[in-house]
């Protein structure tokens, strides 16, 4: 201050600043150097490397309290960690992490900036630089990223522009001789080359395409794209592939990962040019890629595109050509059968439930709905939750956490329990839409379909509610009583296996009007004797397809599982078995039946046998027999005079089986006459064993012996040309003289 004395030697100021200390110590404390000797340079020389390092270490301070204060959870602490290691970008703005004091220790603009927030020429003229080269990029990924959402667009759309040839494949077609012998050898090449290895001849692929579209004549435009089908359908992952974002693109890869991204694409790239060529090929001429389609369902349903694959396939399966609804259903079937994640199914239910909803609305054309998608439903593999339930292993799992359980379930190559039964419900509920559809609306489609929807809800009806399960009741009794009145005893006789079936799970103690099943029942079997003709009296073939195979020409295979379901449709001696079975399980059938109805029955069942083919009626006879040897009381049934069971009151009638045993011991078949001949004390005797009369275990295992036991009877016919018969003239061997003939069938006046 003014007037105020300054000392005159060091000594004496420092004894006046400890003095100052002494007195007041907070004024110190307060107190800049800049306040005791302002303007001197001492500030200046610190310098912004001293100043930037200690902001450096109050950061690191301030961050390793927020650390210890936060709670370290997995997640976070990994995702913190990331942020803090990331490279330092020159430019990168401060809301991006890289500003220091916002919890990053990334370098941005202000680390490069003086001490008063500006920068230098150089420095700028570098930061321009690098910023306009980043906007360049972002322009380039952008462009990218617009190009490849178009042309996925556009292939979905099946509308895919035309990509340049790859220089490999124009090589191979200007070397090549352009005729049809040529082109077709080029095809045997190519096919070769990209099934040999796929990995780095795949790029040849586009031989395929150019010849299809641009070949010398049809065959070899047809040859080109049915070989590029067989060959396609070996390479399908069995998995969806993801196109990448820009961004993981630019992340560091490995070459073999480089590698195997490269041919994913090129695969995906291949495959949005072969379906739409697939498809317009389709509808030019159905019958000659037909196959070729089933093979691409078989092998792509869990490919990309899988929604439009299945439509495409569902669309032909309903055609009104029958020999590509045939090709095309059985690689539905075979699809379906495969589906292990049960999203396919669903698929191709959701369309076959478009085309019956059009078909229901007067849209659907003169088609309608074909058998062929429906026989494809029995086929659904519904069941799959239960056994993967029995193969999990949850005494493992118990105590794990829930990340290590999705982990689990990521890595896993099957479905769990939970997802598997959440995946059944949701296709079943799909199912039973359509069947209701079609039952409500019978009188659109033909009994060929009616009677695959009443199979189908025979097998999977006993899993809905009561609600839905009495209206199915009612729709089974309005279309049996309509197929009565209509002899069609195939919907008939399924309509009630179905009722009996869904009565007699557990449902069988729900208080219901199922009177009319006996009567029904009686009715329906003496509708089915003009179909008792053979086993498979419904097929379209005999032997029906896919259940029989014959070896190396020598040895005669069989599929248990086709010929079940071939049995489970197709035949009616069959149904009537099951009918009869399923009528004795069931308490509001036969199960709790009198004597009277059970005589009526077994006097349908026994007219049958003696009317239907020998075969067939040995089958049946082996049930009745079966059935009637357990009730003792019916014993009075192979007398000829029959039992009075009080059937119709005052016009009571007695009923007898013997009358229909008389035919079959007249038979000329060696088997029927010993039944015919010996059935009557088997079934008296208490020790004798329908086994000794019988030649068959049970009635279902002889009908499936139908075509294996005519098979086996050419071995016992002599070849042709290896004998010459000798014609005879006369009577037949019986008779030994037109006399004796005359006088067994009396005088009939003009013989």
């Amino acid at each position: 201050q003014e007037g105020c004395a300054l000392p005159a030697s060091p000594m004496a100021a420092a004894a006046m600043v400890k003095k100052l200390t002494t007195a007041s110590a907070g004024f110190l404390l307060n107190a800049t150097l800049d306040d005791v000797t302002e303007g001197r340079a001492s500030y200046t020389q610190t310098g912004r490397r001293k100043r930037n390092r200690d902001k450096a270490e109050q950061r690191t301070q301030e961050i390793e309290l927020q650390a210890e204060k936060a709670p370290r959870l997995q997640a976070k602490w990994l995702e913190d960690e990331r942020k803090k290691t990331q490279l330092p970008r020159p430019g990168r703005e401060a809301s991006e992490g890289g500003a220091p004091g916002e919890g990053g220790i990334g370098v941005g603009i202000e680390d490069f900036e003086g001490g008063d927030g500006t920068l230098g020429k150089k420095k700028a003229r570098r930061m321009a630089v690098l910023a306009a080269k980043k906007s360049r990029e972002a322009g380039k990924k952008g462009n990218a990223e617009k190009r490849a959402h178009a042309v996925a667009a556009e292939a979905l759309k099946g509308k895919a522009k035309k990509t340049a040839m790859t220089p490999a494949a124009a090589e191979l077609l200007q070397r090549c001789r352009r005729d049809p012998a040529g082109e077709q050898r080029l095809l045997a090449l190519v096919a070769e080359r990209v099934s040999g290895n796929p990995e780095k001849e795949l790029e040849i692929f586009d031989v395929f395409f150019e010849l299809h579209n641009h070949g010398s004549d049809a065959t070899t435009k047809n040859l080109a794209l049915l070989s590029a089908v067989a060959v396609f359908k070996d390479l399908v992952p069995g998995y969806r592939i993801r196109e990448q974002t820009e961004a993981e693109k630019n992340q560091v890869r490995s070459k073999v990962v480089l590698t195997m991204e490269k041919h994913e694409m090129t695969l995906l790239q291949t495959y949005r040019r072969l379906l739409p060529a697939i498809e317009a090929a389709m509808k030019r001429d159905g019958p000659t890629f037909a196959n070729a389609l089933s093979a691409l369902v078989k092998a792509g349903p869990d490919f990309n595109y899988r929604q439009r694959l299945i439509h495409t396939a569902v669309r032909h399966a309903n055609s009104g050509d029958a020999g590509v609804r045939r090709a095309v259903s059985e690689g539905l079937q075979d699809m379906v059968e495969a589906d292990q994640r049960l999203e396919a199914s669903k698929e191709l239910v959701l369309a076959v439930g478009h085309i019956a909803q059009t078909t229901a609305a007067g849209k659907g054309g003169a088609g309608g709905l074909h058998i062929e998608l429906l026989q494809v439903f029995l086929r659904l593999q519904v069941g799959r939750a239960e056994s993967a339930a029995l193969q999990e292993d949850t005494g493992a799992m118990k105590d794990a956490d829930d990340e290590t359980r999705k982990g689990l379930a990521e890595s896993s190559i099957t479905q769990g329990s939970a997802h598997l039964e959440k995946a059944e419900a949701e296709l079943l509920y799909e199912v039973f839409c359509v069947y209701l559809r079609v039952m409500r609306q019978r009188h659109f489609h033909g009994r060929e379909l009616i009677a695959c929807v009443l199979v189908g809800l025979a097998r999977w009806g006993q899993q809905v509610n009561l609600e839905l399960l009495l209206e199915i009741l009612q729709e089974l009794r309005h279309a049996v009583r309509d197929a009565i009145k209509q002899s069609d005893e195939l919907v008939a006789l399924q309509g009630l296996n179905c009722a009996l079936v869904l009565l007699s799970g557990p449902s069988q103690a729900l208080i219901t009007d199922a009177t009319w099943l006996e009567t029904a029942l009686t009715q329906a079997f003496a509708l089915a004797l003009p179909s008792l003709y053979s086993t498979h009296s419904e097929s379209a073939e005999w032997p029906p397809a896919r259940c029989y195979d014959l070896a190396g020409g020598t040895s005669l295979q069989y599929s248990r599982k086709e010929l079940a379901a071939t049995l489970e449709a197709e035949s009616v001696p069959f149904l009537v078995l099951r009918c009869l079975d399923n009528a004795m399980r069931c308490p509001h059938g036969f199960g709790k039946a009198s004597d009277g109805v059970l005589a009526t029955l077994l006097e349908a069942l026994f007219l049958l046998a003696a009317g239907a083919d020998s075969f067939v009626g040995m089958a049946l006879l082996r049930e009745a027999s079966t059935l009637l040897k357990k009730n003792r009381r019916l014993h009075t049934l192979l007398d000829p005079e029959g039992g009075l069971f009080g059937l119709g009151g005052i016009t009571d009638r007695a009923v007898s089986i013997a009358w229909q045993l008389q035919p079959l011991a007249c038979s000329l078949a060696p088997a029927p006459a010993r039944i015919g001949r010996g059935l009557a004390d088997v079934i008296r005797g208490r020790r004798a064993l329908l086994g000794d009369i019988f030649s068959a275990r049970d009635a279902k295992s002889w009908l499936e012996s139908e075509f294996p036991q005519h098979l086996v009877a050419l071995l016992e016919a002599p070849k042709p040309g290896s004998q010459k018969v000798q014609p005879t003239r006369g009577a037949a061997s019986f008779c030994d003289s037109p006399e004796e003939l005359r006088r067994r069938i009396g005088d009939c006046g003009g013989f």
